[in-house]
């Protein structure tokens, strides 16, 4: 599965609220807060890696750095879904020295980086839903967002690789998750525990 058809299919598993529930519509937003959320996952995976395991990369701790991973990817999905973006073709935006900058940093430089482009991701949509009104002719905002997801999925990329797996099986476990959830009827909750 590459990622154009893991984003249909994550956008198949998306359930936000609308402005009928609030005073503004969520759903442009929402998945940016999720970013946001679950790259911040990623940088406690990372603080306990230190912390607990004194910087030895476990297989459990491997596990849960993919997990999150997953959750992002879902996340930087529906968000590209929701500004007409490309996932696929963000990837494809990557270039070598994108993919060597983030090759040679260390695992808390890595998070940090991650952490500051998805804020970046953030800040562009926040830009774009609340100075623009989620106008779809401001194209310009789409551009900022495309180029931090790029960066974005750089970092998840180089996790995986860390962690022994591919990207491809990072967004692959994610999506059964999701669809076993979804077959189950647990979508919305905490993790399994709905």
């Amino acid at each position: 599965m590459n990622l154009r058809e893991y984003q249909e299919k994550a956008r198949s598993t998306a359930v936000y609220h609308t402005g009928e529930d609030y005073d503004v519509d969520i759903s442009m937003i929402y998945p940016g807060l999720g970013l946001v959320g679950e790259c911040g996952e990623v940088a406690e995976k990372v603080k306990k890696l230190y912390r607990d395991d004194n910087g030895k990369l476990t297989d459990k701790r491997k596990e849960a750095i993919r997990k999150e991973l997953g959750d992002c990817c879902w996340y930087l999905s529906n968000l590209c879904s929701d500004t007409d973006c490309d996932l696929q073709m963000c990837y494809e935006m990557k270039n070598s020295s994108q993919t060597q900058k983030v090759r040679l940093m260390e695992w808390p430089q890595l998070v940090l980086y991650m952490n500051r482009c998805a804020s970046l991701v953030a800040e562009a949509l926040e830009s774009w839903y609340y100075d623009y009104a989620c106008h779809l002719g401001e194209r310009s905002r789409f551009v900022a967002i495309a180029h931090n997801v790029t960066k974005v999925l750089a970092c998840i990329e180089e996790f995986a690789i860390r962690c022994n797996c591919t990207l491809e099986n990072v967004y692959t476990g994610n999506i059964e998750k999701l669809l076993s959830r979804q077959e189950r009827g647990k979508l919305k909750g905490d993790g399994d525990d709905r």
